[in-house]
């Protein structure tokens, strides 16, 4: 369980490195736009398997907050909203919040 993200991480900087994935998309895709994924996958798994409960609803609740925050800022404090860089914001910050929740569970399963 702990080792899932090393390993994960690995194995797509090997992917990405053989099929040349950053090229194809012109610079676009990066390593944690996919690994967030994952990340979501293995959070779902290991705290369904680790514990009775199961982190995704409250999960799903957090970057749905944080999407509705996002996109209130681009209304009233820039008065205009790019749904690109809205959807490239909020997914780079997914990824920074579903990797805390997933320490967050392993120090968890750890600790109880």
């Amino acid at each position: 369980m702990a080792l899932y993200p090393l390993i994960v991480f690995i194995a797509l900087v090997f992917i990405f490195k053989f099929f040349k994935l950053r090229h194809i998309t012109n610079r676009k895709l990066k390593i944690p736009d996919i690994f967030t994924i994952f990340l979501i996958l293995g959070m779902q798994i290991f705290s369904k398997n680790a514990t009775s409960i199961s982190v995704l609803p409250y999960y799903l609740l957090i970057i749905s907050g944080l999407a509705l925050v996002l996109l209130l800022l681009d209304l009233f404090y820039y008065k205009h909203f790019s749904y690109r860089r809205f959807l490239k914001l909020w997914w780079r910050i997914t990824f920074f919040i579903t990797f805390i929740i997933y320490i967050g569970v392993v120090v968890m399963v750890f600790v109880h």
